[in-house]
């Protein structure tokens, strides 16, 4: 995965109106010099940058919005998503394929081996479908024109001040990432619900949208905000994992249930789908177990003040 590009010349005392478009551009042309790592699929590897690069974008203008007074317009933020929904429903195909493919390794049958074969044909089908998806959204016309809508769009807002009060970077920096770390903070409890899944998935999404944020203005802070921003980006791993093994544990109960009926205990479907809820139930367990552990040192050294501590005085 590319890491963010820096921002050359960036003042941390100047407006922070001004530098926002800047970097709102150079985070475009990211995702934009990432196309052709994108289409190539022998990869996987490109997809997932340009998803990243395309995340980090969407999170900037949504960090930057509040210094606005008027939202970008509603077909350029739907493009947007387009695009990364694009990206995702490939990179999903991914990962699903990849965990398939290291669970088929370590099956305990050949009956198993030959369910998860079937399940890895699936896939590999729809995934064809969604690199077809992606291929059409990324036609070189296509992003060049909502590149040029972006743009023109974020000159004609950096041009307009939401108020006489001018907002250095550094102090837009304190703000949004100080209200991202609350929002993460507000939502910690789900972790001693262990099946509330969708609060679970909230959380993981704030951890992401605060490591982003810090991403932004780690330039302002440099190396004191540094451990922070990798000790989140650790419980978004870890709450990234739950929320796929929830998915796949979804899908296994369901199917399973389906065919309760008419099931058949010794076929390869059964077979198949019990051995690999179980898989994901484990999984489940230990990166949730990983997920609470880092959040019972949090609450013991103090985390939260620290990096509260931290923003104030940068």
């Amino acid at each position: 995965m590319a890491k963010a590009k820096e921002i050359i010349g960036l003042d941390c005392a100047a407006n922070a109106l001004e530098w926002a478009a800047e970097v709102l551009r150079v985070r475009f042309d990211e995702v934009v010099s990432l196309r052709g790592a994108a289409l190539d699929f022998s990869d996987i590897e490109g997809v997932h940058s340009m998803r990243v690069a395309t995340r980090r974008l969407r999170s900037a203008l949504r960090d930057f919005m509040p210094l606005m007074d008027k939202r970008p317009p509603k077909r350029v933020r739907k493009e947007l998503k387009q695009l990364a929904d694009a990206l995702g429903a490939v990179r999903d195909q991914d990962v699903a394929i990849v965990a398939l493919e290291e669970l088929h390794a370590k099956a305990e049958t050949e009956l198993i081996r030959e369910g998860i074969g079937k399940l890895l044909e699936e896939r590999s089908n729809l995934r064809e479908i969604a690199r077809s998806d992606l291929t059409q959204a990324l036609a070189i016309g296509n992003l060049n024109h909502l590149q040029q809508r972006f743009t023109a769009t974020i000159d004609k807002v950096a041009r307009r001040k939401k108020s006489k009060r001018t907002v250095s970077f550094n102090e837009a920096g304190r703000e949004v990432v100080a209200g991202s770390l609350q929002d993460l903070l507000g939502l910690g409890t789900s972790l001693y619900k262990p099946f509330n899944i969708q609060e679970l998935h909230e959380m993981r999404i704030a951890a992401k949208r605060l490591r982003y944020a810090i991403e932004l203005f780690v330039v302002c802070w440099g190396a004191r905000i540094e451990p922070f921003a990798d000790e989140i980006a650790e419980m978004q791993s870890f709450l990234g994992e739950v929320h796929d093994c929830d998915i796949w544990i979804e899908s296994f109960g369901k199917h399973l249930g389906r065919g309760q009926e008419n099931v058949t205990t010794n076929g390869s479907d059964y077979q198949t789908g019990t051995w690999l809820l179980s898989e994901f139930v484990k999984k489940r367990t230990k990166e949730y177990r990983s997920a609470l552990k880092l959040w019972s040192e949090w609450e013991a050294n103090h985390f939260a003040e620290r990096m509260r501590a931290m923003i104030q005085v940068a």
